[in-house]
């Protein structure tokens, strides 16, 4: 338990970074994800999410839209924050909040190191669309660097499959260091940015180097691809990448759940 709350990846820091910054610096980059994700429209009642974290930076008016959520979150400090933050958004909202299934076992990356795959029979017997919340930027820390190509085999082998299935969206760290992405205004295209397309949104005159999160080749080729600025703290700015993938052809809501007002 001890190990998933102070996690490289997260944890009790992470939570402690998002009090303080979420409100004012992240602000930006939380309201274009929050139009980004408006767009995607899966059609179910049933979001698994992995990685949610306290859902720092979820919108509410996503998760407002489905019924049932599974959360894939082992650490333990994280499940109660973001609990209180959909009772906040149901108060808010006068709807009632979803319900929520947690995993709270690791179940992404362990069972694929031993050759178990993804839980892929999970997101299918619950009719879910899969969402991964900045986990995809945090795997290659967490993985051995020494297994880091046979995981990423695994990966490939067990969870791309399932997104030929179920409607699926990723929004990743890409690459990130001390110098400033310059987007300007949104940044969206039908392909992932190549690396040298990635480097020129810093420009010439900018000296630093940039840290490969490694999320390149860990989906498959999907519908939509946006690019974010982040700066999670002063001096420290990430390049997010979201991509949506296999959104059915309607693009259809199912109907939104009745208020309580």
């Amino acid at each position: 338990m001890l190990k998933a709350a102070f996690n490289p990846a997260g944890g009790v820091r992470y939570h402690l970074r998002a009090r303080r910054h979420r409100d004012r610096e992240w602000a930006p980059f939380r309201a274009a994800l929050a139009a980004w994700l408006a767009d995607w429209k899966p059609g179910t009642r049933t979001l698994a999410i992995v990685g949610p974290s306290g859902g720092h930076c979820l919108p509410g008016s996503l998760v407002a839209r489905f019924e049932r959520l599974i959360c894939f979150e082992p650490d333990p400090t994280a499940r109660p924050i973001f609990a209180s933050r959909l009772r906040a958004l149901a108060r808010e909202s006068a709807a009632p909040a979803p319900e929520i299934e947690w995993i709270a076992e690791d179940a992404w990356i362990g069972p694929v190191l031993e050759g178990r795959g993804v839980p892929a029979d999970l997101i299918d017997a619950r009719g879910a669309a899969l969402l991964f919340t900045n986990f995809l930027g945090q795997v290659s820390f967490l993985v051995p660097d020494d297994r880091w190509m046979a995981f990423r085999a695994a990966w490939r082998a067990s969870l791309w499959p399932l997104l030929e299935r179920v409607p699926w969206a990723s929004f990743h760290d890409r690459v990130s260091g001390e110098i400033v992405p310059r987007l300007g205004d949104d940044v969206r295209t039908e392909r992932p940015l190549a690396d040298d397309e990635v480097v020129a949104l810093y420009g010439d005159d900018q000296d630093g180097e940039l840290l490969d999160h490694r999320t390149d080749d860990l989906l498959p080729r999907g519908a939509s691809y946006a690019y974010f600025h982040w700066p999670i703290v002063a001096g420290r700015h990430h390049l997010v990448e979201g991509v949506r993938g296999n959104v059915p052809e309607s693009g259809a809501e199912p109907p939104t759940r009745a208020s309580t007002r």
